[in-house]
């Protein structure tokens, strides 16, 4: 064995010995040195690894999250284009027209903050998003968006369910993939003040929970993406969820009764007679057959400058409400929303900013249309109820002048902005909208219109501020105006409901 000897060469101690030390105590110290070293770093590389796996954790699920995000607010937009023509009672009652179950407990539920979910936040964090078909078994179709039951026929389903596969390339070959999905549900406002007040219910008693009384509904969306599954205390979480809820209410800012209204502080005729002939008819009903609104009732109604032009066979043509002529002023009975035809600034924003956002057709510019050159502008059976599967309204407008030719027709919602007028004779079911130069001028046409038409003068002053003008209109030859209880249910769903509330919802703060 090699050793050393210590002190200088041949040094003895006191004894005679010589002194020596040996390798064999140092080699146990550097094993120790070795075996901490060894386990700091493997320490080190296990926190490196853990903290790996975190960050790709971590990671994912912010990737997942978003996804869930995105898929949900695609869903709340899916559902808010859906709304247009769509009756919200056949909403809250899905596609066969009726509530799941007529039990106590079931309509508590449906009263419940958690009933707006399209699923329970359980089943959503572990279904599978590529087939949730078994997660989804037996829910009730109650809210589910739908065309509508008519007669007995159940509607048609447009977001099912299982909700709405989203998809994105396929990164590991060709194709795609599904990463994420949305599921919508529609539920009253039950409980709120306006519904209660609007079905009527006495205090102490409970509203229906599916029936829409005030016009609001609430549609919540829910978002699923799949993430690391993972397992603990029993839960699944192999998605992440993201839920949106907004409230929609309809607007009745147009929900007129009569089939013609005039709106202005001075309405004048657009040919050189207001009234011309006697074979026009006019017919509101239970309501006025002509009613105008007045914006400056501090000078009276225009109700005279209508009236005075007609001669005593025309009057008979106008019947309704009041006895004949049936003309009104209803400037008085505009409340909540009506009240906005009051505002010339709330007109002027329908028409040059909300109306070409929702459109079906959008022209610009002056156009003339007859029955060989139009578009096509929907179809409306007013004998039909809307529900009919043959109903296609569509919602058409000109941002200008429009002259109609002999063989026009269509139904739905015609907005002009410019002057309104033709000949020949014209077939339309729904509401025409003449808002902007405010002149129409049905002299040389017969038209037959089961719906509405309004027509007001709004124009921006010189600084740009919209105000109230002259109104102008002139009625001829066998024009015949009606109103029907089918194509009243259609007009009221046409326009786009008006979005009142948005949020986030979480687990968390879900009551």
């Amino acid at each position: 064995m090699l050793c050393l000897r210590k002190g200088k060469s041949g040094s003895q101690d006191k004894n005679g010995t010589h002194g020596y030390v040996s390798h064999r105590d140092e080699q146990g110290v550097a094993v120790l040195i070795a075996l901490i070293a060894l386990s700091i770093f493997s320490v080190l590389g296990m926190y490196m690894s853990v903290n790996a796996t975190t960050e790709v954790r971590i990671s994912d699920n912010y990737e997942s999250k978003l996804r869930a995000s995105y898929a949900a607010r695609a869903g709340i937009d899916h559902a808010q284009a859906l709304l247009i023509g769509l009756q919200f009672n056949d909403l809250l009652n899905g596609p066969d027209g009726v509530p799941y179950s007529n039990t106590t407990s079931y309509m508590n539920q449906a009263r419940t903050s958690a009933f707006r979910n399209p699923l329970t936040w359980q089943t959503a964090r572990s279904l599978n998003i590529l087939d949730p078909t078994s997660a989804v078994a037996g829910l009730p179709d109650d809210g589910i968006i739908n065309t509508g039951r008519f007669g007995t026929t159940n509607g048609t389903v447009i977001i099912p369910l299982t909700g709405i596969a989203l998809s994105s390339p396929n990164p590991y070959g060709s194709g795609t993939i599904i990463t994420s999905r949305y599921f919508v549900k529609v539920t009253d406002n039950a409980g709120d003040l306006t519904e209660r007040t609007a079905e009527g219910v006495p205090p102490g008693q409970l509203d229906n929970p599916f029936v829409d009384a005030d016009g609001t509904i609430i549609i919540r969306s829910m978002g699923v993406a799949g993430t690391i599954r993972e397992i603990g205390g029993g839960a699944v979480r192999a998605n992440s969820l993201s839920v949106y809820e907004m409230r929609f209410r309809k607007s009745k800012s147009f929900s007129f009764d009569s089939p013609l209204v005039l709106e202005g502080d001075t309405i004048v005729p657009s040919s050189p007679s207001m009234w011309d002939g006697a074979a026009f008819d006019i017919d509101g009903g239970s309501n006025y057959g002509v009613a105008t609104i007045d914006p400056n009732l501090a000078n009276g109604t225009p109700v005279n400058q209508v009236t005075s032009g007609l001669t005593n066979s025309q009057k008979k043509n106008i019947t309704g409400k009041g006895g004949t002529p049936s003309v009104g002023d209803i400037t008085t009975t505009l409340s909540a929303d009506g009240a906005n035809l009051l505002n010339p600034g709330y007109l002027w924003n329908f028409i040059q900013y909300e109306v070409p956002t929702f459109a079906d057709g959008v022209y610009q510019g002056n156009q003339s249309w007859s029955g060989n050159s139009q578009p096509y502008v929907g179809f409306f059976d007013p004998t039909k109820d809307a529900t009919d599967p043959v109903q296609n309204p569509k919602i058409t407008y000109v941002n200008g002048d429009l002259s109609l030719g002999g063989g026009f027709n269509g139904g739905g919602l015609l907005v002009v902005t410019g002057a309104l007028s033709g000949n020949g004779s014209i077939t339309w079911n729904g509401l025409i909208f003449v808002i902007g130069k405010g002149d129409c001028s049905f002299g040389g046409m017969n038209v037959s219109m089961t719906g509405g038409l309004y027509v007001v003068n709004v124009q921006p002053d010189a600084n740009g501020v919209p105000q109230f003008g002259t109104t102008k209109f002139t009625m001829a030859g066998n024009s015949q105006f009606l109103v029907n209880a089918n194509t009243s249910k259609m007009t009221t769903a046409i326009i786009p409901p008006r979005q009142t509330s948005y949020r986030e919802v979480t687990s968390v703060t879900d009551p």
